[in-house]
């Protein structure tokens, strides 16, 4: 039939293939070949749902079946950054016009590795990888465990209204994993003192994805 049935969390419940209870949460192509990409995008666009990018930043496949993208921001500024790893306003504003890509992820924290940073080896660094994330190919790229954009809660915030003045007002979020309440408080003290509001907040569990 129309249907297909989901398991969220426990019992099985039906859902028809448009519901958003089903998105494709962040892998980057690098990380999933050629191939998986295309079959998760092909997924979400015969799905009406989301594809999230991953930190990776767009490639050529996650566009071709023509799926709704989440495009995540991670600190290494995948596919929109300065030669010297600052984020670049003007790369961002051109690619977040394309019309797949519906919104924007900043990605602050994940629950696989809390508090740490990665690395893309020089190994796996190709000439198409790099084209694509925008580095130097065959050369070692760290992606910081932090943000050089901003290093307050507030100035995260300011981050996210930037995302959505040069995306023309498409939604922009962020990606964490609490680590203490104290850091809820001063996001929520942030927003009210700021008056900047995120359109969303993912909130990655512990377990690690």
């Amino acid at each position: 039939d129309d249907d297909i049935r989901v398991t969220v969390g426990g019992p099985k419940c039906k859902q028809p293939y448009s519901s958003s209870i089903l998105n494709i949460s962040a892998m980057s192509y690098g990380a999933l070949s050629k191939n998986a990409i295309l079959a998760l995008n092909t997924g979400a666009q015969m799905g009406n749902f989301a594809h999230n990018t991953g930190e990776g930043s767009i490639s050529p496949f996650h566009l071709e079946p023509g799926g709704d993208l989440i495009w995540q921001i991670g600190t290494a500024y995948f596919g929109t950054r300065t030669p010297e790893g600052e984020f670049c306003p003007e790369t961002f504003r051109s690619k977040s016009a394309m019309p797949q890509v519906k919104m924007f992820e900043i990605k602050l924290s994940r629950g696989a590795k809390p508090g740490h940073g990665g690395i893309l080896p020089a190994s796996k660094n190709t000439p198409e990888i790099a084209e694509i994330r925008g580095v130097v190919a065959g050369t070692d790229v760290i992606s910081p465990p932090a943000h050089n954009m901003f290093n307050t809660p507030v100035g995260l915030l300011e981050f996210v209204q930037q995302l959505r003045e040069l995306s023309d007002g498409k939604p922009v979020g962020f990606k964490l994993c609490v680590g203490e309440r104290a850091e809820v408080f001063a996001l929520c003290k942030a927003m009210v003192e700021s008056g900047i509001k995120p359109d969303f907040i993912t909130v990655d569990g512990g377990e690690g994805g």
